[in-house]
């Protein structure tokens, strides 16, 4: 998600006190997410997507006018339904913002949140455009979740570091959650950058400046390191003990071993990884030498959930993806981000799971009792199918009103969270 992201790499400084940059040692690649989860609503009902384009639009504004810079942008093209994982495209060429300034506000006030999420192309791409740039090249990624397609950001980014002593990737994480946040900051450690965590509009204002300002890390020498005798582990917090966790190595996808949840720790070498749980894959997890990284997960409880015979299926709310599969769901550990759940047509949309914390659906239900009950189809007030009710299943359904078609009849039921309303056929 779920499931993000400006990258912004620039050059020069930001004025109100922000430290400025030699005038011609710094260029900066602008790059903005526009993928479909930035429609998300922050408080004050703005949404994730206009307060990131007030923010480009702020920060270009106080930028010393020498400073070179670009913009590019990602998922603004295409609809989920086409799972395009090129939705990129560099809108404003590299050239000082006294030059460009008007340009890239124009750009940005016309942008619009639609599609996936392809966060290594975008970087890839972003590195493109910095190469022919004089001095320090930088890249500022801003995201609000993670990656969606089949690629690794954060093995992208170390071989981009690599390549280019100049590049460094700054990230923030615009609301993220854990398993957003570990991939973001797996960027900037193996990239000579740095993490900053948004959670606001004036959050993200803030930490554009400072992302920009921010100087290059020198890569850490991690080899021989850890002291003597420790040893490098990776730990699952909140996993249950039939659960089964896959480690793979991140950059060529072997298999590494297997994490029981009756047993949810091991000793495993450094390097980067991604893990496996029911809800998706948490990617870039860095394994730093002589530490133990700790992975903790959510908890999805669905009150009444095991007494829903047609079950639920869980869906990653960008990509509309099942992430797990038709079951009936009780409490389940997840990888902490956002999903969609649904049982029937309907769905409930959004759902954020916390690192450590318990979520809790308390769905509405109609059910149908009586000698002649049969099968009977339930639809929303327009129009749209919302499942069916018999005396063998009851229908779980988000808060609202209904119209249930009984024995030629049309009835409006109207529902609140946790209130099950009967049908009775005599």
């Amino acid at each position: 998600m779920t499931r993000f992201a400006i990258v912004a790499a620039f050059a020069g400084g930001i004025a109100a006190g922000t430290p400025a940059y030699a005038q011609s040692t710094r260029s900066v690649a602008l790059v903005l997410d526009a993928s479909g989860s930035m429609n998300a609503k922050l408080p004050r009902n703005q949404t994730r997507i206009e307060a990131a384009k007030a923010a480009v639009v702020d920060l270009v504004a106080k930028m010393d006018g020498s400073t070179r810079l670009g913009f590019r942008v990602y998922g603004h093209q295409s609809a989920p339904q086409k799972r395009d994982c090129k939705d990129t495209a560099l809108l404003v060429g590299f050239d000082s913002v006294a030059a460009n300034k008007a340009e890239v506000i124009a750009k940005t006030k016309q942008i619009e949140a639609r599609g996936y999420t392809p966060i290594t192309h975008s970087l890839t791409l972003a590195a493109q455009d910095l190469s022919s740039e004089e001095g320090e090249r930088i890249v500022v990624l801003v995201s609000d979740g993670q990656e969606t397609c089949a690629a690794d950001p954060c093995t992208a980014a170390k071989a981009l570091a690599a390549a280019d002593a100049k590049l460094a990737i700054h990230t923030i994480g615009f609301g993220v959650g854990a398993a957003a946040r570990t991939q973001l900051q797996c960027i900037a450690s193996v990239a000579r950058g740095t993490y900053f965590d948004a959670n606001s509009a004036g959050d993200l204002s803030a930490m554009l400046a400072r992302a920009a300002a921010a100087k290059a890390v020198a890569t850490k020498q991690t080899a021989g390191t850890a002291k003597a005798g420790a040893k490098s582990r990776l730990a699952i917090k909140g996993t249950a003990p039939g659960e089964s966790h896959l480690v793979t190595a991140a950059e060529d996808g072997r298999e590494i071993t297997n994490i029981n949840g009756a047993v949810p720790q091991t000793e495993i070498a450094p390097g980067i990884y991604n893990v496996q749980f029911a809800n998706g894959i948490w990617r870039g997890v860095e394994i730093k030498p002589g530490e133990t990284t700790v992975l903790e997960l959510g908890q999805l409880t669905i009150e009444g959930g095991p007494g829903d015979l047609l079950g639920y299926m869980l869906l990653d709310p960008e990509t509309g993806e099942v992430v797990v599969k038709q079951q009936m769901i009780g409490t389940i550990p997840l990888m902490p981000t956002r999903i969609s759940v649904t049982s029937g047509h309907l769905m409930w949309r959004d759902i954020e799971i916390k690192a450590g914390e318990t979520t809790v659906l308390n769905p509405a239900r109609i059910s149908v009792s009586g000698a002649k009950a049969g099968t009977y189809k339930v639809t929303t007030t327009d129009g749209r199918p919302a499942g069916e009710v018999s005396p063998s299943f009851s229908l779980p359904l988000p808060p609202g009103k209904y119209i249930a078609e009984v024995e030629g009849q049309q009835m409006t039921i109207e529902l609140s969270e946790g209130q099950t309303h009967d049908i009775k056929i005599d």
